[in-house]
């Protein structure tokens, strides 16, 4: 009869052992997901916020333009034909009149 007991308490502790450890094992692995989830969007916002990539920053650009950079963006087309696509400067108006909005 002891023996039977004995078995019967190893069962149960043995069951209350998987019942008790393995919420806890499971646990693991989406918190450590949700964690690094977690790190990975908020280097994104503060990229992007570093960046300025919204659209109130494009805004502030545009209204940061100066006379002369509104002056040198509508002869942008004159500048082209004149010394060609290909040409540092061309390139260089063209990647100005992009950042003011232009």
């Amino acid at each position: 009869m002891d023996a039977g007991i004995g078995v019967t308490t190893k069962r149960w502790a043995v069951l209350a052992a998987l019942i008790f450890t393995a919420p806890v094992a499971a646990q693991d692995l989406p918190t450590d997901q949700l964690e690094r989830h977690a790190d990975v969007v908020r280097q994104d916002m503060v990229l992007k916020s570093t960046m300025g990539n919204g659209p109130a920053h494009r805004n502030d650009r545009a209204r940061r333009a100066t006379p002369q950079q509104v002056a040198a963006c509508s002869n942008k087309a004159r500048f082209r034909s004149e010394y060609g696509v290909n040409h540092p400067k061309v390139r260089k108006l063209y990647d100005l009149c992009r950042s003011i909005s232009r």
